[in-house]
């Protein structure tokens, strides 16, 4: 007897948006500081105190969210790259945005680079993205193929998706759904999470489906965050 062999699970990209809180309770915020390796918790702390802080704080508990379905480590195993790339050692791809009062996390299939950016979609101005846009990519907003906005967030996305900073962004070669940097091909598309965000995701290679949600803020905030967390 042949044994019935289940198909693949197809990879996805899992994304969780959000609205920032204008605060938290001080308690709560501390619990979530504790996760922290202590040099970044202290930072945030530092960010909280001086009436900043809150995306970044929003960002974790985002994270913290996604470790359940997708098996994360605990968030105190959370390093940053020189660079400032967050990424859990031996672990899938992650990425964070925030933007105007909006955060967003993100985590990639295992083995598979990551990059995500969000923005209000009438955000970035034509003038500004024009100074590091190609011909071909100013064509694109000039005939509405990409709005400013649009070519702006795709462009950060995959540099994040690199490993890259802004520095380079002008060495990012976008077209549709496609892009080029540093000789390597991207996927990317764009996305509407609520009414006026733009979303961006970028993955190397072809873009796997992405799972976007944005869960209500009692799912985000409204338990320990410790019981969010693989030991």
């Amino acid at each position: 007897m042949n044994a019935t062999r289940r198909p693949a699970s197809r990879p996805v990209v899992r994304v969780l948006c959000a609205a920032v809180p204008a605060a938290l309770p001080a308690e709560a915020a501390e619990r979530w500081i504790r996760l922290l390796p202590r040099f970044q918790g202290a930072r945030l702390a530092r960010r909280l105190a001086q009436g900043t802080g809150m995306e970044s704080l929003t960002v974790l508990a985002l994270l913290a969210t996604l470790s359940q379905a997708c098996q994360l480590p605990s968030i105190s195993s959370l390093r940053w790259t020189g660079r400032g790339k967050p990424h859990f050692p031996g672990g899938p791809a992650i990425s964070f945005t925030h933007s105007r009062g909006f955060a967003a996390c993100a985590v990639a299939p295992q083995g598979m680079s990551l990059g995500i950016d969000i923005e209000p979609a009438d955000r970035a101005r034509a003038a500004a993205v024009r100074l590091v846009a190609s011909r071909t990519e100013q064509s694109a907003m000039d005939d509405g193929t990409l709005t400013p906005t649009g070519l702006w967030t795709a462009k950060e996305a995959i540099l994040k998706a690199a490993g890259a900073g802004l520095p380079e962004i002008r060495k990012v070669a976008v077209r549709k759904r496609r892009a080029r940097f540093a000789g390597v091909d991207y996927g990317w598309r764009h996305y509407r999470p609520r009414e006026g965000l733009l979303l961006a995701v970028a993955t190397r290679g072809r873009l796997p489906r992405v799972d976007i949600h944005w869960p209500a803020p009692d799912a985000i905030f409204g338990r320990p965050p410790d019981a969010c967390n693989k030991p």
